[in-house]
């Protein structure tokens, strides 16, 4: 009987990948802190440098430590399965906001 390879679409894990996120996050998490603390910033600065730094760090998390890719067949479902779940979260989180102010305008009427 042969032992075949099950492919999750994850690539070839090494050592080397995860240091390389870990490195990345903790300087973005230290940015992140940094500007908090430095005062240097007006708020709008800060939540823009905040933000940033969140965006790079999770897509830093999906690649690194995920290991999500399209090299292979089952990680290009893998990428379009994160894609669809982020399109459903966003129209659920828009329409929940869309009815939330449609009612508060409605009621203030």
């Amino acid at each position: 009987m042969e032992h075949q390879e099950v492919d999750y679409g994850t690539g070839q894990k090494t050592l080397g990948i995860y240091i390389v996120g870990l490195i990345i996050c903790v300087i973005l998490t230290l940015v992140a802190f940094w500007t908090v603390m430095s005062g240097r910033f007006a708020k709008w600065e800060m939540f823009t440098i905040i933000y940033l730094a969140a965006i790079i760090q999770f897509i830093t998390q999906l690649i690194c430590f995920l290991r999500l890719n399209t090299q292979t067949e089952q990680g290009r479902h893998n990428v379009m399965s994160l894609i669809f779940t982020g399109v459903i979260l966003i129209s659920i989180v828009a329409g929940s906001l869309w009815i939330m102010w449609n009612l508060d305008y409605n009621m203030q009427n």
